[in-house]
């Protein structure tokens, strides 16, 4: 998006760090995140690119949500103290997760970015840190149902994309000052999110604001939008960083399940449900839905494994599904129907 490259080149400048006041009335024990704290935090590189993560000091308990915070341009957001590490725990323990995306080659300006809407499949640093997130969540026991994304400026364009293609993955998911299409509203309704963004904005405002109609209008009720007068770009994500709501917010959306919202049809003109058999290694679909629908299969993360329109067939599994249990949906433009099945050898 050539026409803001100025804006996103002023966020090198822009300081990551912001002085916060949440009130700790009626939340969980938890302190500012500050030098000389006992909280863990880890440093790795995946395919070439840094990857951060804070651990906050954690007696035995109820596991910890996580939120995965994507950068915006030129922003190298892999330190310990970084605003948002602070911010959470002042709130209640949470662990960080900060990937890196690295500058996009062949385009006409120097950027990290992570992709958007306006993208016809996901790039491969989103995908990058979307797998470690899903390792990072099973090597630490994170809560599956509290997995949270927040980003800025191409942090937010990534955090619309997330929620238009796994909607019924993230607990909670934040945009500040990201552009969108307006496209995707309908999967967006399944996740609760907050868009920010400051009116004098000029090429991200007018996205918000069409984005956040057209959720709305498609039923979306767990959609909150500010906009901060006469504020710019880089000054919109900095009001944003210091508005306690916006993260106690965040932290208060609990998904109950992978899929939280279920249509269950009732509908004998739908089908039955359809039939798994799993074969060395091979899934194969016995059903008898209406032409047209598509049938995907998640893991109990909410990730998806694969999507398919074949009514009765066999499919190739990633490695790793065998032995697990995973939650299937079918969905055509007038049912959505869903379940759950084991993946263990029927022979």
């Amino acid at each position: 998006m050539p026409s803001r490259i100025r804006q996103y080149a002023l966020l090198l400048f822009a300081s990551i760090f912001v002085i916060v006041e949440l009130s700790s009335a009626g939340q969980k024990a938890a302190a500012a995140v500050k030098e000389g704290d006992d909280g863990q935090f880890i440093t790795w590189s995946f395919e070439g690119t840094p990857m951060g993560l804070y651990l906050p000091d954690q007696t035995a308990g109820e596991p910890l949500p996580i939120v995965m915070f994507l950068h915006g341009c030129h922003n190298d957001p892999v330190i310990q103290y970084h605003w948002i590490i602070t911010a959470l725990n002042e709130i209640e323990p949470c662990a960080v997760f900060l990937p890196t995306a690295p500058e996009t080659e062949n385009t006409p300006y120097s950027c990290a970015d992570w992709g958007g809407t306006y993208d016809s499949q996901l790039r491969p640093q989103m995908i990058n840190a979307l797998a470690e997130l899903d390792r990072l969540i099973e090597l630490h026991g994170f809560d599956t149902k509290r997995q949270y994304i927040y980003g800025e400026s191409m942090g937010g364009e990534g955090v619309f994309r997330l929620i238009m293609d796994f909607p019924e993955r993230f607990a909670g998911a934040v945009s500040a000052a990201g552009y969108t299409l307006d496209t995707g509203a309908a999967q967006m309704t399944k996740t609760p999110l907050w868009i920010a963004v400051g009116t004098d904005d000029l090429d991200v405002v007018g996205s918000s604001r069409a984005i956040y109609n057209s959720i709305v209008n498609a039923g979306g009720s767990a959609v909150e939008y500010t906009e901060y007068q006469g504020l710019g770009h880089v000054a919109g994500i900095e009001q944003a960083r210091g508005e306690p709501q916006i993260l106690q917010w965040l932290l208060s959306q609990n998904r109950s399940t992978a899929i939280i919202k279920k249509t269950v049809c009732r509908d004998n003109s739908f089908g039955t449900a359809p039939r798994f058999s799993f074969i060395d290694g091979s899934l194969r679909i016995f059903s008898s839905f209406p032409a047209g629908t598509i049938i995907s299969l998640f893991n109990l993360n909410g990730q998806l494994l694969l999507e398919t329109d074949k009514q009765c067939g066999a499919l190739k599994l990633p490695a790793g599904a065998s032995g697990r249990t995973i939650v299937w949906k079918a969905s055509n433009a007038m049912h959505t129907v869903t379940g759950s099945t084991s993946l263990h050898n029927s022979h």
